[in-house]
């Protein structure tokens, strides 16, 4: 049997779930509420399932094929200067 908590969870509790930090949230859910272990963490997890698109900012985007090229381009020009420098102070 799911059970609904009508506890609101903190901001602070939110936000970190945002960040991906349960057992920080669960620990804040604790300190502001008279809840045991069990009844927090079931708490949290409540929410996590009301609220499925809490996790989607957190999740890293694929590189796309322009910061791909322009790293490249990046470490290209960093490599020629490193190498413009090596060749100035080697040639007396």
């Amino acid at each position: 049997m799911i059970q609904h908590y009508s506890t609101p969870l903190p901001l602070s509790a939110i936000g970190a779930l945002a960040l991906g930090h349960k057992i920080d949230a669960i620990k804040i859910v604790r300190q502001e509420n008279p809840l045991s272990l069990k009844e927090a963490k079931e708490a949290v997890e409540a929410y996590e399932r009301a609220h499925p698109d809490l996790h989607a900012a957190t999740t890293p985007k694929p590189a796309t094929s322009m910061s791909i090229w322009l790293s490249a381009i990046v470490i290209f020009i960093t490599a020629a200067c490193v190498t413009w420098i090596f060749l100035l102070l080697n040639q007396s």
